[in-house]
């Protein structure tokens, strides 16, 4: 099978799922690992060039989020096959991968990542159920949503928002919540952000207990943002940053 991956997450999966060799072309995206880097690019996310998707001509392509929507429409006019995933919490995640470990005869294997990636994530306990606030976008501030919640909620760990999308957060919500710990993962930042220098630039966050405890981290938005199986990494790593 000759499969196309939209989406730095899905190309993760596929070589976890021992399908690497079947991956003709991703996008310039897709840097994990890091010989998924050197495979021909068709393009941005939500941009790919169908001129290039045509030269490979793939039994399959790969695409994940509601973003992909209008790719994905112009990619099935063109009469390529299609799967979409669109996994907006933890549990979706997992049945993503199942998914894909179907569609590609891969199935077994799928079964079993996602079994390790529930057990390394039900190895992770935070002690004293803290209260952590995740932000995935800064302009305006937005606490992170979909996977994010269940995933600080399965380390035991308290969280503003139930789920749905990343959204706007106002200081009233914020000072309620009062999170002891603030950890970054900024789109596209990798681990390329002073914590420090964003906090200090936010002078009414003044009063919440993680900026004058100073318990503010930054995470590699890669970890946290991707719904993959490097998730289990993302909690392995919040352990280590907030509990030391």
């Amino acid at each position: 099978m000759e499969i196309i991956s939209l989406a730095p997450s899905n190309t993760e999966i596929l070589y976890r799922l021992g399908a690497e060799d079947d991956i003709v072309a991703t996008t310039s995206l897709c840097d994990y690992p890091a010989e998924a880097a050197r495979k021909p690019s068709i393009g941005g996310w939500t941009n790919p060039k169908i001129s290039r998707i045509h030269e490979f001509d793939p039994d399959l392509v790969l695409a994940s989020d509601d973003l992909q929507d209008e790719a994905v429409g112009e990619i099935e006019g063109q009469g390529y096959p299609v799967l979409q995933v669109k996994p907006h919490s933890l549990e979706e995640v997992y049945e993503s991968i199942v998914e894909i470990g179907e569609r590609i005869g891969k199935g077994e294997a799928a079964q079993k990542l996602v079994w390790d990636m529930k057990n390394r994530i039900e190895a992770v306990e935070l002690e004293g159920n803290p209260r952590i606030y995740c932000e995935e976008w800064m302009d305006p501030p937005m606490v992170s949503g979909n996977w994010i919640p269940d995933l600080i909620r399965a380390l035991d760990g308290q969280y503003p928002i139930m789920g749905g999308r990343s959204q706007e957060i106002n200081l009233d919500e914020l000072e309620e919540f009062d999170p002891q710990h603030i950890i970054f993962h900024i789109c596209g930042s990798g681990e390329n952000l002073d914590a420090t220098e964003i906090i200090q630039s936010r002078s009414e966050w003044r009063t919440i207990s993680a900026v004058k405890n100073q318990n503010i981290y930054t995470v590699d938005d890669s970890l946290l943002n991707r719904p993959g199986p490097r998730l289990a990494e993302a909690a392995e790593k919040i352990k280590e940053i907030i509990d030391g």
